[in-house]
């Protein structure tokens, strides 16, 4: 038994590494040809990965004034940046999740929403962007409305479909142990929801980047968006790219997170198939 368990681990990790490695040797690969191209033929919009990675790390790791990790373009235009963005995420998940049930349980419900829902989301977030400025102005609050307006839409879609696929019987047997509808929520519904909300989220991630990044483009004094646009005017493109970069990196990282969290949470739903 432990040498069929050792054998399934040993294959397991090998194919971990090799994929690593593949995935890897295709960047490194990748940044060797651009730093070759660029070097062979400079352009003023490709700066070598090497000039990138010079100004990336003034930019954001070591300043030369000598400040670490607090230096000016983190602390006056990436945290302000951040924090919107999270908090567009996490208002905009929690009325999505929150609308997605109500709209999965209650056919009545979805049917008085559905062609108001069906009109709205075919808008393009990005098209509402002047309407949220001339309603509450070029604040932070505008900024986070705008974000977790957005995203709502991923999510409650997402939830609500998830709600309507649970089994009936699943239901009847909450009901036939007489459990409260609230109840019946917490122990039948939104666990069997929990992968459709997940899928959701990592959708509403990059969603939130994104509209955090068009809102500082036209009403903003400060954040990524704002430097992007600014830099690009200036036309210092390893600035431009640095930005660019940690977007990536920033996005990167926060989809990591959410899947550790989806199978530390669903390692029930991953067992069953």
């Amino acid at each position: 038994m432990s040498a069929v368990t050792s054998t399934r681990s040993r294959t397991k990790t090998g194919g971990i590494v090799r994929n690593a490695g593949i995935n890897y040797g295709l960047l490194i690969a990748l940044l060797v040809a651009w730093q070759i191209v660029t070097m062979a033929a400079p352009s003023p919009f490709f700066p070598t990965p090497l000039t990138i990675a010079e100004r990336f790390w003034a930019m954001f790791m070591v300043a030369p004034t000598g400040e670490v990790l607090l230096t000016q373009p983190v602390t006056q235009d990436l945290i302000p940046t951040v924090v919107r963005m999270l908090l567009g995420f996490l208002v905009g998940s929690f009325v999505g999740v929150l609308m997605g049930v109500w709209s999965g349980m209650s056919r009545v419900f979805r049917g008085l929403t559905n062609w108001i829902v069906e009109f709205v989301r075919a808008i393009p977030a990005t098209a509402t962007l002047p309407l949220f400025i001339l309603l509450v102005g070029g604040t932070d609050g505008m900024k986070v409305a705008f974000i977790a307006y957005g995203i709502t839409w991923y999510v409650m879609l997402n939830t609500a479909q998830g709600v309507r696929a649970i089994e009936p019987t699943m239901l009847l047997m909450g009901r036939a142990y007489r459990k409260t509808r609230s109840q019946q929520m917490l122990t039948i519904v939104l666990p069997a929801t929990l992968p459709h909300i997940f899928t959701s989220l990592r959708l509403a991630t990059a969603g939130s980047i994104i509209l955090a990044i068009a809102s500082e483009f036209l009403a903003s004094t400060n954040g990524i968006g704002y430097q992007l646009q600014i830099q690009t005017a200036l036309f210092n493109m390893p600035a431009m790219w640095s930005w660019m970069v940690f977007l990536a990196l920033f996005g990167l990282m926060v989809n990591v997170l959410l899947e550790l969290l989806e199978r530390k949470l669903l390692a029930w739903h991953r067992m069953s198939h």
